[in-house]
This record gives structure tokens, sequence and C-alpha cells, in this order.
């Protein structure tokens, strides 16, 4: 009888404690959130850059470099953001491996985005040397 009433006593105290929160997820909404605000920012740095950049006779694949060069100090803030998130989904992992897939995975980005770049100055040289061409 007293195992019963100890065992009863214990499942009541069970009862009461609550489990520890999981604030696993609650740091991965918020790191994702991080993430999504320095991807904008790093678009929109190199979006802003293929629309103002002097595209002159260079070639666009040149300019584009320089365009996604200078936004460095936005990209390097992306991939701090990126490592940290895969920490929180990955905590056993290194930082080490965590900077590395950042590092990947910010790469597949600017190509896109390096891309997305070389139009904008194709165009632009495109429309300024038509442009040349009708005022002759």
């Amino acid at each position: 009888m007293k195992k019963l009433i100890v065992l009863a006593s214990l499942l009541v105290l069970a009862a009461c404690n609550k489990p520890p929160a999981n604030t696993g997820i609650a740091d991965g909404q918020a790191q994702r959130l991080k993430v999504d605000a320095a991807t904008r920012a790093y678009g929109d740095c190199i979006d802003a850059g293929a629309r103002s950049v002097d595209v002159g006779n260079d070639a666009a694949g040149s300019i584009g470099d320089r365009v996604v060069a200078a936004c460095k100090e936005d990209r390097n803030k992306l991939i701090a953001e990126v490592a940290s998130f895969h920490q929180i989904g990955h905590p056993k992992d290194p930082v080490a491996t965590s900077r590395a897939v950042a590092e990947a995975s910010v790469a597949t980005l600017e190509d896109d985005l390096r891309q997305k770049t070389v139009v904008t100055i194709v165009s632009r040289q495109t429309a300024a040397t038509a442009g040349t061409a009708k005022a002759k």
C-alpha cells in the first residue's frame, strides 16, 4: 500500500511540473527573420549597384564583379546570420562547419544575383548604345 501511495504521489508531482520550454523553435524563428533581413539587404545592395554603376566601356561581367565586391560587408553579415541559423539546427556541429555551410549557401545566392546584375548592366549598356546611335 505504501508503494502505491508513493507512486501516486510521484505521478501527481510529475503532472504538476511543466516540461521545459522549447526555446530552439523560437530561437530558430527569430534567427530566420535575421537571415531574411540580411538576405534582403545583400540583394538590395547588389540591385542598387547594378542600377547605378557606370556601365562605360567595360565588360558587363567585370562591372558585375565590382558591384558584387562592393557589397562585401552585407555578404559577410549574411554569412554570419546563416551560420548562426545553422548552429541552432545543428548545435553539435563545429562552428567551422556552420561557417562552411553558410558560405556555400551565400555563394549559390551570389551566383544568381551576379547573373541578374550582368543582365541589368547589359540592358543598360544596350540602352546607352541605342541612345548614342539615335543621337548621331
